[in-house]
């Protein structure tokens, strides 16, 4: 941090980060208290900027492991020694603490960061908490929205489909009608989720950083994601490749051989720091968001 900035901490918060349009008075970079180069990082200049960030606050590093570690341990003890409602139950708050806790901390130990703020990064998250909730039940509600309305659609495909002809009274469930059936259906759930979680995927800092309410986060999102589609899809591309390396240990007793035992030996580890990644991929996220809206 310069020394201008840093003389500039005690007078701005450098929350909220909103749109140029939606900013109470002067919306220009230095009344925001954001560096000119904050807008000009390219993917990996940001990258290399969240890496430092990990490295100044090793406390995103140490929470992250510790979230990491409370799952492995769940999945390897809790079967042996707790019922299974609680270790259902213990999954779910994990993942919870990891999807929304962790990347919460990480936005605002970033948003902190770029613009110079010297408020406490524990605040800001339970200011947050409340509107991080209602926006992680309002996409929820729309998930089974969707899934409502694929259910709709199937049964109306099965029953277009006997009316048609083309699944017959006990006739084999390996007839072409009934195999369409089940692709569009499946494409019918999948397609419009998937879809939509992407086009979520800024909504959560703008919750935290943005200070949205659900409603307006997801519309921010879904606005960065339209202008920004290139860099969102390989953000979120490298996300699922990296989380999908923590199930190289799940693979391991389908493998037999040399490669078996490589993975029996490294699948834990590789399946670790895949996960952990997440948090470097979190405050890239931060970084896009807040490039996004500072352009917009």
């Amino acid at each position: 941090m310069t020394g201008e900035r840093a003389a500039r901490t005690d007078t701005a918060g450098g929350l909220p980060i909103r749109r140029h349009a939606e900013t109470d008075g002067c919306g220009c970079l230095d009344c925001r208290n954001v560096d000119a180069v904050t807008t000009r990082r390219s993917v990996l200049d940001t990258v290399q900027w969240c890496l430092g960030l990990c490295r100044a606050y090793p406390s995103i590093v140490l929470l992250g492991v510790c979230l990491v570690a409370a799952g492995a341990g769940v999945d390897a003890l809790g079967a042996r020694y707790l019922p299974s409602p609680v270790v259902g139950l213990l999954e779910i708050v994990i993942a919870a603490g990891f999807v929304l806790a962790l990347r919460a901390y990480v936005a605002t130990l970033a948003a902190r960061e770029l613009t110079g703020s010297g408020l406490a990064p524990w605040p800001w998250c339970r200011q947050a908490i409340g509107r991080t909730l209602l926006l992680a039940v309002v996409v929820l509600a729309l998930v089974f929205a969707i899934a409502a309305a694929s259910t709709a659609l199937t049964f109306a495909l099965f029953g277009a489909a006997a009316v048609g002809g083309m699944l017959p009274p006990g006739g084999p469930l390996n007839q072409p009608g009934f195999l369409v059936a089940i692709a569009l259906s499946i494409g019918l759930l999948l397609v419009p989720v998937l879809y939509l979680l992407f086009k979520c995927w800024f909504a959560l800092e703008a919750c935290i950083i943005g200070r949205y309410g659900p409603v307006d986060a997801i519309r921010v999102s879904w606005g960065l994601t339209t202008t920004y589609r290139g860099k969102a899809l390989r953000l979120t591309a490298v996300v699922i490749l990296s989380l999908g390396a923590s199930y190289v240990a799940a693979l391991t007793p389908s493998v037999s051989g040399p490669l078996g035992t490589l993975l029996s030996s490294l699948g834990p580890l590789v399946g670790a720091l895949g996960e952990l990644s997440a948090v470097l991929w979190y405050a890239v996220s931060t970084h896009l968001y807040v490039q996004g809206v500072l352009d917009s």
